[in-house]
C-alpha cells in the first residue's frame, strides 16, 4: 500500500514538471508575455539573460529549501520546536544562494568580456579593465560566500568525537 502511494505522488510530481515545462515554453513564445516582461522589468535583456536565469534559480532553489526545513522543523515536530536549526538551515541556504547570485554573474561577466573581446579591434581599454575587475570582484565574493557557507556548516555540526582536536602551540 505505501508502495503505491509512493509510486502516485512520484507520478504526480513528473506530471507537474511536465506541465511546467509544457507552460515555461507555452510563456516564452507568447509574444504579448514576452512584451509585458520587457516592459515591466528594466534591464531586461538578452544580453543579461544569463544573470536573470541565475537569479530566477536562487529564488526558486530559496523558496523549496526554506519551505523544506520549516517542515522538517516545525510541522513534523510539533511537540519539539527546533529554531536553532531552523536558523542554521535559513542562514547555510542564503549563503547557497548568494554563491548561485555570483555564480551567475561570473557567467555573465564572461560572455560580456568575451563579447568584448569578439566585437573590439582593441584589447586593452579601459571598458575591457573594468569589466576584468568585475569579475575578479565577483569571484572573490563568491570564494568568501563558499568559505561562509562552511563556516556555517562547521559551526552547525561542531565537533565530531572521531576526530582529533587541532594542536595549540
Amino acid at each position: 500500500m505505501a508502495q503505491e502511494t509512493e509510486g502516485v505522488r512520484s507520478l504526480r510530481y513528473w506530471i507537474v514538471v511536465v506541465g511546467l515545462v509544457i507552460l515555461a515554453v507555452f510563456v516564452y513564445f507568447y509574444p504579448p508575455f514576452e512584451k509585458l516582461v520587457s516592459d515591466s522589468i528594466r534591464g531586461l535583456a538578452s544580453s543579461t539573460i544569463v544573470f536573470w536565469f541565475a537569479a530566477f534559480v536562487g529564488v526558486v532553489a530559496y523558496v523549496i529549501a526554506h519551505w523544506q526545513s520549516f517542515r522538517q522543523h516545525f510541522f513534523r515536530r510539533v511537540n519539539d520546536l527546533d529554531a536553532e536549526g531552523l536558523v542554521f538551515d535559513t542562514l547555510q541556504v542564503a549563503l547557497l544562494v548568494a554563491l548561485i547570485l555570483c555564480a551567475g554573474g561570473i557567467l555573465q561577466l564572461i560572455e560580456m568580456l568575451s563579447l568584448h573581446l569578439i566585437d573590439k579591434g582593441t584589447v586593452l581599454d579601459p571598458v575591457f579593465g573594468r569589466k576584468l575587475l568585475a569579475m575578479i570582484v565577483v569571484v572573490i565574493l563568491a570564494i568568501g560566500f563558499y568559505l561562509l557557507h562552511r563556516m556555517v556548516r562547521a559551526f552547525r555540526l561542531g565537533r565530531r568525537p572521531g576526530r582529533t582536536p587541532p594542536r595549540r602551540s
